[in-house]
């Protein structure tokens, strides 16, 4: 039975899925008893759910899911709560999307969506099931306990943690779906989406910052996700008359940055970050839709 190809047997499913199952409790038996395999945990569980929800059937996932959440709960059922349940949500996401041929970009967008809401669901399950804050407890591994910004880069790290989770997932699933012939649609049709996407992450996080602060600057860290998408198209479109115009956009934002950095209080100062990707979805707008509508007339 090759490991990465489609299960058509009941058979072949139950095998792999145990297979993965298996996997499964093996991380989790790890974190409990070596707390720094909480990084390959971290890292590799959404890719184990992704692989079954991939190359499985789906109406057999349910079987998957119910054994991994049930073995992994007797071992360490916080962990088990906190990672192992969103990366088998986010990971029968991401194989629905391969099977469906959705761009990429929007995979990754979506599983880590999944995973963070899902985070953030659990996190006071998980408190009141261990009698003691799973936030501190995490702060106190960082040796960031006494930070003064702590709620803010709880934020962030959440979403950092689903970014790195899922781009390493989709990197991996799709090298190898490639080798055995299956290709993904990364056809753009168009840019409006991705810049709309962007600019609504930096108003999101501008009302956050006036509203409730502390989740201000991961919709800010968010925009970047667009923005290094964006940039990347402004990068291989060979017109020169683009890279004059994101060189001036970027001198602006730098500059507006510098003069306001430091007469905003701290953290929110940082939202200026958000400076940068603006020019980026400007300079987008300019190539996507201006430049190209003059060059249709």
């Amino acid at each position: 039975m090759a490991l990465f190809s489609k299960k058509t047997t009941l058979v072949h499913n139950i095998t792999y899925m145990a297979i993965m199952t298996a996997i499964n409790l093996v991380f989790i038996v790890l974190d409990t008893y070596v707390p720094l395999m909480m990084v390959l945990l971290i890292l590799l569980l959404p890719f184990v759910s992704a692989v079954v929800s991939y190359f499985c059937q789906k109406k057999y996932y349910i079987i998957y899911a119910i054994a991994s959440i049930g073995l992994c709960m007797i071992f360490n059922p916080f962990d088990t709560l906190f990672y192992v349940v969103p990366a088998i949500c986010s990971g029968f996401v991401i194989g629905l999307l391969l099977d469906k041929k959705i761009n990429p970009f929007w995979m990754i967008l979506c599983s880590v969506l999944i995973e963070v809401i899902l985070s953030y669901a659990f996190i006071p399950l998980v408190n009141f099931l261990s009698n003691e804050n799973f936030e501190d407890k995490l702060l106190f591994i960082l040796k960031l306990t006494d930070f003064q910004y702590r709620e803010e880069l709880r934020h962030l790290f959440l979403l950092f943690v689903a970014l790195a989770q899922c781009s390493l997932t989709h990197f991996v699933l799709l090298t190898e779906i490639k080798k055995i012939g299956v290709e993904t649609n990364t056809r753009v049709n168009s840019f409006i989406p991705y810049i709309v996407g962007l600019l609504a992450c930096l108003a999101i996080g501008l009302i956050f910052a006036f509203t409730y602060r502390p989740p201000s600057l991961a919709f800010i860290a968010l925009s970047f996700y667009f923005g290094m998408f964006l940039l990347f198209n402004i990068a291989v479109c060979k017109k020169p008359l683009v890279y004059v115009v994101l060189g001036i956009n970027f001198l602006i934002m730098f500059v507006l940055f510098v003069l306001f950095f430091t007469k905003i209080d701290k953290p929110m100062g940082f939202m200026l970050f958000g400076l940068f990707p603006l020019g980026i979805a400007i300079t987008s707008f300019f190539q996507n839709c201006l430049l190209n509508r003059e060059s249709n007339i």
